[in-house]
């Protein structure tokens, strides 16, 4: 077997998390490549909940529709995830399943042997019935015991009793059961690889850009993010505040890059519509402000814990009146990193804040990625002042339009920020309309020194054969089963939109005209190709759509590709 599916569901609480995480981790170890995601109910405890786990010893993007062994805690995720599990897969079952592919295993009689062992009640070992179907499954793909059980002792390092009884566990389960069979996947070298999602990544980036204030109000999928931060913020010296809400948030986020700092706020929708108003303040004052966007499923409170790609064209247009904004969506975990390292440089060369782009799909799904590479990291804090001045204007003209930035405490550079119109010094002006023309020239006349100075490879990335009829677009987390799914044609090619605002328009056309086009998004109504139609003229040919909460498996794309032309929408449901 050369690709391992595994699905670990049952009610949240019950240990699906721990399950899950310590395979994807070991099958890391290995040498393989994963790719796991996961799919919660948005409350605490109880509800259906479950994680896949997908391995091969070649790269992979995405999850599959196919589930090779299946673990669940319940009785209910037999029924719920029977008809996903593949001809020639497994179910790992406590109790007797009408079914072939079953599994059974003897959970009580293993947690009593431990529970023995240990002198204690059996109900205090009850919580580890996940433990052993998680060994169950190792032992069924030929894994040593030991490396589980090193990594079981990594995960409760802080509690080694805890960790002695799960792998006790472990060891019974290797003695007593014995499967029917064993699924063997194909042998593979181990290889220094992390095993990460982007809020881990985005965390990263914004330690090597050397991030000084991040501001936050909790919220799912955002929240993660700053709680890596904060777990690391006393090792790299910088401050993570949890705020009294989003407008804090932002307005907090605002005043430190002002102090000369670089600062980032993290939010979801609803986050971020209670900062818009203090996003045009960003614009009016030219403040290199960086907002870390992770979407989810709307409108209003929508299904908090559900991915969709819905937010595009509102992160483009939200605020009043016209300023200067950078829109950057990452396509997966690698580029989450550096694009985040970019957002900060581009942030503070031009005087504008940036909106980071990401969605829940990415946030909550963890893949192998080659370590970063730091010698690519490269810091640009554009015009800022931080010693002694003269004859300072914050917002002088300049022929560029970005004026020199001073901060406060520096000798001769006076700063005086306001949200209303100002002239060069910052001071409210008398509302003078050759003032206006010529501050709004300055402002918006960033956009076109944008276009042009930005590399493509941070606008639009290419995939395929340049003579290919059919190009696929799309843009962020959508990038991983596209490329998996390419991989069953020949006559396809993707383009990777990567930079929204100020859209990359040169660069569209010369991809993209001339071809067929298929669009793929993560949204109802496919609001990238309406970007595109927009900016360009170009129509896409048909467009392929998904907006029920759950990312793309790579599957559905397959058939989907293979469905158009003749259909001019195709919409995807797998769930």
């Amino acid at each position: 077997m050369k690709d391992l599916n595994l699905m670990v569901a049952g009610p949240q609480g019950s240990g699906i998390n721990f399950t899950s995480d310590t395979f994807a981790k070991v099958m890391a170890r290995e040498g393989y490549y994963v790719f796991s995601n996961a799919e919660l109910f948005s409350t605490i405890k109880g509800e259906h909940s479950y994680f896949r786990v997908r391995v091969n010893k070649d790269v992979v993007r995405s999850y599959s529709e196919r589930v090779d062994i299946l673990i669940p805690l319940d009785k209910s995720s037999i029924q719920l995830h029977l008809r996903e599990v593949s001809r020639d897969g497994v179910i790992i079952s406590e109790e007797r399943v009408d079914d072939d592919r079953a599994e059974i295993v003897p959970y009580r009689d293993i947690l009593q042997n431990v529970a023995n062992k240990f002198n204690r009640p059996l109900s205090e070992f009850n919580v580890m019935k996940n433990t052993v179907a998680l060994a169950a499954a190792t032992k069924m793909i030929g894994l040593e015991e030991g490396k589980l059980k090193k990594v079981i002792e990594e995960n409760f390092a802080s509690r080694p009793k805890i960790a002695e009884m799960n792998n006790a566990i472990v060891d019974e389960v290797y003695s007593l059961f014995n499967p029917k069979r064993e699924l063997n996947i194909e042998p593979t070298k181990p290889a220094k690889r992390m095993l990460i999602n982007a809020t881990q990544a985005v965390g990263m980036g914004k330690v090597a850009a050397g991030l000084r204030f991040q501001s936050y109000y909790p919220i799912t999928p955002a929240s993660d993010e700053s709680n890596y931060l904060e777990s690391v913020m006393g090792k790299y010296n910088f401050v993570v505040e949890q705020t009294e809400d989003e407008i804090a948030a932002i307005n907090m986020a605002i005043a430190a890059a002002n102090t000369g700092v670089r600062a980032a706020t993290s939010t979801s929708g609803p986050g971020f519509s209670l900062m818009v108003e203090a996003l045009s303040y960003a614009g009016m004052t030219e403040t290199p402000v960086v907002i870390f966007y992770y979407q989810r499923a709307g409108p209003s409170t929508g299904m908090p814990t559900r991915h969709e790609q819905g937010d595009l064209l509102y992160s483009l247009s939200a605020g009043h009146g016209e300023f200067p904004r950078v829109v950057i969506a990452p396509g997966d975990t690698t580029e989450a990193f550096y694009d985040t390292v970019e957002s900060f440089n581009i942030a503070e060369r031009y005087q504008v804040p940036v909106i980071v782009l990401l969605d829940k799909a990415m946030a909550m799904s963890n893949n192998t990625v080659d370590l970063f590479d730091l010698s690519k990291v490269k810091i640009d804090r554009g015009k800022l002042i931080l010693s002694e001045t003269s004859n300072y204007l914050r917002y002088r003209f300049t022929d560029d339009g970005i004026s020199p930035r001073s901060v406060p405490g520096v000798p001769g550079g006076l700063v005086t920020i306001a949200g209303d119109e100002h002239g060069e010094d910052g001071h409210i002006f008398t509302e003078d309309p050759d003032n206006r023309i010529k501050m709004m020239d300055k402002r918006m006349g960033k956009m076109e020194r944008i276009k042009k100075e930005i590399d493509e490879e941070m606008k639009v990335k290419f995939f395929g054969r340049s003579d290919s009829r059919r190009v696929i677009v799309s843009w962020g987390s959508a990038k991983g089963p596209i490329l998996d799914a390419m991989q069953s044609f020949n006559d396809l090619s993707f383009l990777q939109i990567r930079m929204m605002s100020p859209f990359p328009a040169d660069e569209v056309l010369k991809y993209l005209k001339g071809k067929e086009i298929i669009a793929v998004e993560q949204n109802y109504s496919g609001q990238l190709a309406e970007l595109i139609r927009q900016k360009t003229g170009l129509e896409t040919n048909a467009r392929i759509v998904k907006f029920n909460g759950r990312p793309i498996a790579y599957e559905e794309l397959i058939e989907a590709f293979s469905a158009v032309p003749k259909k001019r929408r195709v919409v995807l449901t797998y769930a």
